[in-house]
């Protein structure tokens, strides 16, 4: 067993309990010392790199909260106005339509997050036969401040990066909405 656990996933460290702990299960009581050293050692790692839960405690950030809130106000006045169901937009065409939001009902998770561009980027997008109606907010690693970026993407175009202040992000939103999604009756 290596002595560094350092360069492991959580999940391979999860993985090394759950094989060690199979084995010692088991009646093969020769790997029952190693089985239990590197139960040990990956319990130990994994118990120096918990920490607290996201909402226990966090502090919260009030124009992150805000800006989450506007989004959710703007996609419940876009789902009001415009027909933005996966039925619809298969009917005219998109073969991989997008929900407006996640599945739990709050904004998306930008990309940029998962390539640590961007520390927070709550976003819905609408995917439609003219391209991708969106709007988020990102937020910069190292403290900067965020801003708002909305408009009409071409499908396999980089996101939106023009910085623009909230009501013009969110006009954009709208804009590009109505030249991809039809009007509710």
């Amino acid at each position: 067993m290596s002595t560094s656990l350092e360069g492991k996933t959580t999940a391979e460290l999860k993985a090394m309990m759950a094989n060690a702990e199979a084995i010692l299960a088991g009646p093969n009581a020769k790997l029952h010392a190693k089985a239990t050293e590197f139960r040990d050692a990956a319990k130990l790692a994994l118990d120096t790199r918990r920490v607290m839960p996201a909402r226990a405690g966090a502090v919260v950030d009030p124009v992150l909260e805000a800006a989450t809130k506007r989004i959710l106000a703007v996609a419940a006045e876009a789902q009001s106005r415009f027909d933005l169901t996966a039925e619809t937009a298969k009917a005219n065409g998109v073969k991989q339509p997008h929900a407006l939001l996640s599945k739990d009902g709050a904004p998306k998770t930008g990309g940029g997050v998962r390539t640590k561009k961007y520390r927070r980027c709550p976003y819905i997008s609408y995917r439609g036969p003219a391209g991708i109606a969106m709007l988020q907010y990102a937020v910069p690693p190292g403290g900067a401040e965020g801003f708002w970026t909305g408009g009409l993407v071409a499908v396999g175009a980089p996101e939106l990066e023009t910085q623009m202040d909230e009501e013009t992000a969110v006009a954009a939103f709208f804009q590009a909405l109505a030249e991809t999604a039809p009007l509710r009756p």
